[in-house]
């Protein structure tokens, strides 16, 4: 919206759309609708955000382990 109207979007070559209000392209990946950042970076779900997160304390406890330390007493 511009100036109280709405405006067109212009897709970019991939086909997003420029979001003003959102700072973010929207666009489909893998027949998912996503945002993607000005530098063309798929913005994570919570989702994903949450599985990185238990893939990255799983990776440490297993390190944990390793070095003999029990990651549950700590």
């Amino acid at each position: 919206m511009l100036d109280g109207e709405y405006q067109p979007l212009e897709p970019n070559p991939q086909g997003w759309l420029w979001s003003q209000q959102l700072g973010l392209y929207l666009g489909v990946s893998q027949e998912n609708l996503r945002f993607f950042t000005p530098e063309a970076e798929l913005v994570p779900t919570p989702e994903e955000v949450a599985q990185q997160a238990k893939q990255g304390s799983d990776r440490l406890a297993a390190k944990l382990r390793e070095l003999n330390i029990d990651p549950d007493t700590i």
